[in-house]
């Protein structure tokens, strides 16, 4: 509740400041330890601990325990460097041990800073690999090819253009923007890069940003664009002017619009390879080991998943999220 704030202002001051105390003991405690001595005490003897208010003891006994951990690692060359004497504030509190405990001991690392009271320490994280995204993302486009297979059947009253019409067919809907947009989001965003300096990229940053690399990529080729090119960043443009305010204007709904788009164009598949051929947005948004650009394989794999879906016909509205509420 905002309005406690200030009545929570004076007990949140004085935590920092005995969190501060105890980071500066450990800090004694830890070159006394090194040192082979015993151990040093600014506040000229035991009284202060014995006299400790539960908080502040909690915090010590935290304390303590990350000092034995830092120090087990140095001793076994892992972790801090041996004879390191000043570490993160996050690292010496033992709130790092989690992703580093579940990191896999192999595998490419991504190594971020975590600033916390003006101290930084290096963080691994990884991603592991989608496994089975990738066969999410067929089975989502198998189960679109098989609502279209109903209109073969014999005696059907459902004809291709009813089963693509979203405005005609709920389910058509909920295939596309339930299950083939969150399938392929899935394979999209691993190893994407959503931390910034402030707040988080989104894909839909990621599209637009590729729009953008694909205008001055042929604007310095002399400006001839493929229908996939031309689609793709006319498409970009008309969902951004949808509207700024509400729903219109949210992240994932421009995504999942984007999408629909591409199916009604026949390129969504063709929009994939668009998206991905700037080397320098690649970089930018993606990790050197997310899917997109783990292997030469890998693109390929991901268009051929959803190329199918180009053999369909599709009347799928951009603003079908917005207007209309009825995806379940």
């Amino acid at each position: 509740n905002p309005n406690s704030y200030p009545t929570q202002l004076p007990a949140l001051k004085e935590r920092v400041k005995e969190l501060e105390d105890a980071l500066s003991k450990a800090h004694e405690r830890i070159d006394d330890l090194e040192k082979g001595g015993p151990a040093r005490r600014a506040d000229g003897g035991s009284s202060r601990s014995r006299h400790a208010t539960p908080a502040t003891a909690s915090t010590q006994a935290v304390l303590a325990q990350a000092v034995s951990r830092q120090q087990a690692r140095a001793r076994g060359g892992s972790g801090a460097q041996a004879g390191q004497k000043s570490w993160g504030f996050l690292d010496l509190l033992g709130l790092t041990q989690g992703a580093a405990a579940g990191a896999p001991a192999t595998g490419p690392i991504s190594k971020k800073l975590v600033a916390a009271g003006g101290a930084r320490a290096a963080v691994n994280s990884v991603i592991p690999p989608p496994s089975d995204a990738l066969a999410v993302l067929q089975a989502a486009s198998a189960a679109i090819g098989t609502h279209f297979a109903q209109a073969a059947v014999a005696g059907s009253s459902k004809s291709v253009e009813l089963l693509g019409d979203d405005q005609k067919n709920k389910e058509i809907a909920v295939l596309v923007r339930g299950q083939l947009c969150t399938a392929l989001s899935r394979v999209l965003l691993h190893g994407f890069k959503s931390f910034k300096l402030i707040g988080r990229y989104h894909i839909w940053d990621f599209v637009q940003h590729a729009c953008e690399a694909t205008h001055e990529r042929l604007r310095r080729a002399g400006g001839n664009y493929s229908a996939a090119e031309r689609t793709m960043t006319g498409t970009v443009v008309e969902v951004n002017s949808s509207g700024v305010e509400g729903p219109a204007n949210n992240p994932n709904i421009k995504f999942r619009s984007f999408v629909c788009s591409g199916l009604n164009h026949g390129l969504l598949h063709e929009w994939i390879a668009v998206l991905t051929a700037d080397a320098e947005t690649m970089g930018k948004f993606y990790e050197t080991w997310a899917f997109v650009r783990s292997s030469e394989q890998a693109l390929p794999q991901m268009m051929e998943a959803i190329r199918p879906l180009a053999s369909h016909k599709y009347t799928l509205s951009l603003d079908y999220e917005t207007s209309r509420w009825d995806l379940h």
